[in-house]
């Protein structure tokens, strides 16, 4: 039988001031080196949550163990995979902080630009992106189809969601965010860009980016649709965030968003 996960966070446990999300599928040999350079980072009190789908290589062993040790790692388990869009949500929604990072577990994303995203959201962003596209930013070699289909992506959101447009990397998996702009999203919504999602929640708060190099996985396989199949989901996901919007702008108080630079952001 299956050893039982760790014990819940108890009711009245502090809550801390980062949550960072990292959804998993089959990624025991990354997550090791993501967490010992998530701990290196001169961080306030944060806790990760590991939201597992199914994976049967060893990573919610290991998740499970290092928790039964570390009270700041946090397990959640699926059985079977839901994609990507799904597992970050409902991180998010377990989560206990006041701002949520979403990250991804196989490296590509350096746990280094915590430091300074989080700056940015305690200097008054309510989204902070780390682009590919901003200064300092590069995103890595990719064949000229890869480049074909993520520049279409780009071209397809800002065509489809006003929230996209003036943002130079609407479709980074790497992010942070105010805990209160989150709006739970549908259960059944699934797919693989949670952020043109977040954008939507942050219309009318200051959107800030951050330049970071995005490195190519060194260790296991991308779960993530590619070519054409992608280009698909993701035009369905803009039709859903699209729906998103049209309920929240339903609401009072909502306006058009501004958005800075990180040199802005730190002049602010």
């Amino acid at each position: 039988m299956p050893e039982p996960d760790p014990p819940a966070v108890p009711a009245d446990a502090e809550a801390p001031e980062l949550s960072i999300v990292l959804a998993t599928l089959n990624e025991r040999r990354n997550l090791p080196e993501v967490l010992d350079r998530i701990r290196r980072q001169p961080l306030p009190t944060y806790e990760v949550l590991v939201v597992d789908d199914g994976s049967r290589d060893g990573t919610r062993e290991y998740v499970r163990e290092l928790a039964r040790t570390d009270a700041r790692i946090r397990l959640l388990c699926h059985e079977g995979k839901q994609t990507t869009l799904r597992a970050q949500c409902q991180g998010i929604e377990a989560a206990r902080g006041r701002f949520v990072v979403v990250m991804d577990s196989d490296l590509q994303h350096p746990p280094e630009l915590l430091v300074p995203m989080l700056q940015s959201l305690r200097g008054g962003s309510a989204l902070v992106i780390a682009s590919r596209y901003a200064a300092g930013g590069s995103a890595g070699p990719r064949t000229a189809f890869r480049w074909t289909v993520s520049r279409g992506a780009e071209w397809l959101a800002r065509l489809l969601l006003v929230s996209t447009r003036g943002v130079r990397d609407p479709i980074s998996g790497y992010f942070a965010f105010r805990r209160d702009i989150w709006v739970p999203l549908h259960p059944l919504y699934r797919g693989y860009k949670l952020l043109i999602f977040v954008l939507v929640m942050a219309e009318g708060d200051r959107v800030t980016e951050v330049g970071y190099q995005f490195t190519p996985r060194v260790e296991g396989a991308s779960k993530v649709a590619t070519g054409l199949a992608f280009i698909r989901i993701f035009a369905i996901e803009l039709v859903l965030a699209r729906r998103v919007r049209a309920e929240i702008s339903a609401q009072p108080g909502r306006g058009r968003a501004v958005r800075s630079t990180d040199a802005e952001a730190k002049a602010a």
